[in-house]
């Protein structure tokens, strides 16, 4: 027998309006923190690439002008997202989902766009790295699903089974491309999500067996890949190769000290260091602001998962709870790999640090995400069944 819905869920949404009538309010914390990230991010991207910028564009702003450009384009989509009607994050799933699907499929088009051997954007007036925007369609769309069938994740094969078909296809296009690390991300999202809904824990652990078996022998079918996940353990072993970003990333933070050697005073300026300004931006903080500079950035994404939780924990439905949970899952992973690829305790993986490193698609979708988060924050919960029927 199954469970009755959520009175907020997806299938009854629009039928309680006093559960949303009173919203629990901007969440400021929430806002500040992405904002001072985003700007933080601005500055350290302006010094860690303007030397390249120069050199390549002729203008040492080329990659700041970009990201602001790909800020203010998410800040208008979250604009749009801050104003309509809740139930519309669901609405939007299917054709987010759908819209992600054909997206990684144009990247093996004539429009895609191959860099270092992977093949992961697609040209369209501007290089749009699908994969980004995927992981939110996910979140949203296998959201959507779990909500829907709320109180059934007993039945292991109606119910759970078909949630990893709906991941698949986007899990499947994006490690074509290849991109290993998305693949591990969004795998990584299905598990939270399920955990979230009530998987119980004994299934949670036999499927998490199965898929870091898959992703084992994914990672496996590839040479280069192997040697990108053993590198970090001894960097050493090949400094001029696979070892040499890990190495020039420690270069670059153990001289950095407790205050810093000075904003635009780093390797990256002297091109040391490869992807500065994406991959390894944390590393031009530690070197150029040291360990205090360092140290905040690392508070602010605590902040951010925190903030994140809190409106996971007071959702209107389970669909909230989820799309919450899912993009803070999102957020904190990327951080912590990128984090972790940086200090040489993780294998490289291409991960950008939201809202620090420059990267227009992910600043697009980071964006959004956090506006999506402020819409469900905005959302008060039913404090009892009978309240919300009424």
């Amino acid at each position: 027998m199954s469970a009755v819905p959520h009175p907020q869920s997806p299938a009854m949404q629009g039928s309680t309006p006093r559960a949303a009538a009173k919203g629990q309010g901007w969440d400021w914390v929430l806002f500040g923190t992405t904002l001072g990230l985003a700007a933080f991010g601005l500055l350290m991207i302006l010094s860690a690439s303007s030397s390249f910028a120069d050199l390549i564009y002729g203008d040492s702003l080329t990659f700041v002008v970009r990201q602001v450009g790909a800020l203010c384009i998410g800040a208008t989509v979250g604009a749009g997202i801050l104003l309509s009607p809740y139930r519309t994050l669901s609405r939007l799933a299917l054709p987010a989902y759908i819209a992600a699907i054909v997206g990684l499929m144009l990247v093996f088009s004539p429009l895609g766009v191959t860099v270092k051997g992977a093949t992961r954007w697609i040209w369209i007036g501007v290089n749009l790295q699908v994969s980004e925007f995927a992981k939110l369609a996910l979140i949203l769309i296998l959201s959507n699903y779990l909500a829907r069938n709320e109180g059934r994740l007993h039945d292991v094969v109606g119910v759970v089974l078909p949630s990893f078909g709906v991941a698949a296809p986007i899990l499947l296009l994006v490690f074509v491309e290849p991109d290993f690390g998305t693949t591990v991300v969004l795998s990584g999202l299905v598990g939270i999500l399920l955990i979230v809904a009530g998987l119980r824990l004994y299934w949670v652990g036999a499927l998490g067996a199965i898929a870091v078996a898959g992703l084992a022998l994914m990672g496996s079918m590839a040479e280069y890949r192997m040697r990108r996940l053993t590198s970090f353990l001894d960097p050493f072993a090949d400094p001029a190769g696979d070892g040499y970003q890990v190495i020039q990333g420690w270069i670059a933070m153990s001289s950095g000290g407790w205050t810093g050697r000075g904003l635009g005073t780093g390797v990256a300026q002297s091109g040391f260091l490869p992807e500065a300004h994406t991959d390894f931006i944390s590393a031009v903080v530690a070197e150029e602001l040291g360990v205090i500079g360092w140290s905040i950035v690392i508070v602010g994404y605590i902040v951010l998962v925190w903030r994140g939780m809190r409106v996971a924990e007071r959702a209107p439905d389970l669909f909230g709870t989820l799309v919450a949970a899912g993009i803070t899952g999102m957020l904190a992973a990327q951080a912590i790999v990128n984090l972790g690829v940086v200090a040489g305790v993780a294998p490289a993986k291409g991960l950008v640090l939201p809202f620090m490193s420059y990267g227009a698609s992910a600043a697009v979708n980071h964006t959004i995400s956090v506006a999506i988060l402020l819409r469900i924050s905005m959302m008060r919960p039913p404090e009892s069944l009978a309240e919300a029927r009424s």
